[in-house]
């Protein structure tokens, strides 16, 4: 393959291959090339099929499936777009195949009251307000900490996504008028104590430690918020095609694994034994 660009380091490929990629995206792909280099121990010109398969095992002793898949996807992106513009000759990476992960999401979905219960056990109105914005929007954390002032426009709230995708979401106005109370000197509606931009491992730890003194799964995260509102709202009646666009699903599929979690309807609704 003819080599399209001039890069001559593993760094400059790097820059490239993560040039419109979030600066958190960014911390962990970095962070998985990191210990992958690092495990090999030679250039990424010097790879092959056996350095994968030896780095796999190595994970599997450390980590789950997901973790390990998730590891796995970052090294064959690079290999990947490195053998695309022609910086190296080969792409051992299609040949490492990923393995089949179970569907754990059904694990993390609250009951509308452990939902509430975690929302009023927040002890900062911020933290309340953030907690019922990923809730009632269904966002990831990093979209409702990146959210600023200008990008709510009466209820209408500008989301700026996974690779760099935007929707509109439409707030309730009770929510909206709640917001209002936080209206400070920052451009950011959830600030820290010192008008900073609030950073996901700050909101990471308020929730552990609320789950925890509300007597709520310890495991909780932000993301179990999005879950729940995707299930939620699928339970109340909301349409599919709705649904993905409010999360910013590329694909529909990824919303239809909600569905697959809660059925309204089986076979067994057919059977007349008693």
């Amino acid at each position: 393959m003819n080599n399209i660009t001039e890069i001559v380091s593993l760094e400059e490929l790097m820059y490239l291959w993560l040039s419109d990629k979030s600066k958190t995206t960014v911390n962990t792909y970095r962070h998985t090339i990191k210990q992958f280099m690092e495990f090999v121990g030679k250039d990424l010109e010097e790879i092959r099929l056996e350095d994968l398969v030896m780095w796999r095992q190595r994970l599997q002793l450390t980590y789950g499936e997901v973790t390990v898949n998730n590891k796995l996807r970052h090294i064959k992106s690079l290999l990947s777009y490195g053998y695309k513009i022609g910086y190296l000759e080969h792409n051992f990476g299609s040949l490492i195949k990923l393995g089949k992960e179970k569907n754990r999401i059904s694990e993390k979905i609250l009951e509308i009251e452990d939902v509430q219960l975690l929302i009023n056990g927040a002890k900062m109105l911020r933290d309340k307000l953030l907690l019922k914005l990923i809730y009632v929007c269904g966002l990831r954390v990093s979209e409702a900490i990146a959210l600023q002032w200008r990008d709510l426009r009466r209820n209408k709230l500008t989301v700026f996504g996974k690779g760099g995708k935007t929707r509109i979401l439409l707030v309730p106005d009770w929510l909206v008028e709640q917001l209002q109370q936080l209206r400070g000197g920052s451009s950011f509606i959830f600030v820290s104590k010192n008008g900073n931009k609030l950073h996901r491992s700050m909101v990471h730890t308020m929730i552990k430690r609320t789950a925890q003194r509300m007597g709520i799964n310890p495991e909780l995260s932000s993301h179990w918020l999005r879950h729940s509102h995707a299930t939620h709202a699928l339970e109340a009646g909301c349409n599919l095609r709705l649904l993905q666009q409010s999360l910013g699903h590329s694909n529909i599929s990824t919303t239809e694994r909600y569905l697959r979690l809660n059925p309204r309807e089986g076979s067994s609704d057919f059977m007349t034994i008693q």
